[in-house]
């Protein structure tokens, strides 16, 4: 088998199989109601996870200041006690009063971090269970699902198993060449010349490029740059 001819067998299935896809991946209204819940469920758990980290981290940083603040409060009851002087006893004064509204504001920050984390926890908790119920529901229907289209199952096996055979008769650079035009040319990198256009582009070739295809039997389309064949 040529190559051009490996190519358009390959253009074939991949066809084939984006059809097959595109069946399967039309969902019933039932499991389309439950695929939405479960990506959006997914979106949140991620949400609520990263709100936990930033919580946490936040946390951590109160403590660290909640303890510094421990330590001077100490220091400044240190100098409190020490003092012999009035206005060295007043400033002390203010010193040590500062550093225990500095610690009742950490402590009043600490728990409603807490309370934050629990509550973040738990609804993480309760997303992570309907998550899986909904999975589960999915799961079931999606078999039946299945069990329904089992010729489209069959085929797309079929397909893709054929598409691996065929890429296995390529060459390296044949295949990355081919594989690219499908990514970049919405799925279709073999084409045939129909009115002397490109079906690929609709775009009429010139007319040299006409007798090139004619002498060669495929040519690469000078203005998308698919791999264009004269139809048999």
């Amino acid at each position: 088998m040529s190559v051009l001819a490996i190519l358009k067998e390959l253009q074939v299935a991949h066809d084939g199989l984006k059809v097959i896809q595109r069946d399967l991946s039309a969902l019933p209204p039932e499991m389309a109601s439950i695929d939405v819940s479960l990506k959006a469920a997914a979106k949140r758990i991620q949400e609520v996870e990263k709100a936990i980290l930033a919580a946490k981290d936040k946390s951590e940083a109160l403590e660290k200041q909640q303890q510094q603040a421990i330590k001077a409060e100490a220091h400044a009851r240190k100098e409190l006690k020490a003092s012999t002087h009035k206005v060295q006893y007043t400033a002390a004064m203010r010193s040590l009063e500062e550093k225990e509204r500095q610690i009742e504001t950490s402590q009043r920050a600490q728990k409603e971090i807490a309370a934050t984390l629990s509550s973040l926890e738990a609804e993480r908790e309760s997303l992570l269970s309907s998550q899986a119920e909904d999975q589960r529901q999915f799961d079931e229907l999606h078999e039946i699902f299945l069990s329904e289209h089992e010729n489209q199952v069959v085929g797309k096996d079929r397909l893709t198993k054929l598409i691996a055979e065929l890429e296995g008769n390529l060459d390296a650079a044949t295949l990355n060449k081919f594989n690219r035009l499908m990514q970049n040319r919405n799925g279709r990198a073999v084409v045939h010349l129909e009115n002397d256009a490109c079906t690929g582009c609709n775009t009429k070739l010139r007319i040299p490029l006409i007798y090139k295809l004619k002498a060669e039997g495929s040519i690469i389309c000078e203005y998308c740059q698919r791999i264009l064949y004269l139809p048999s």
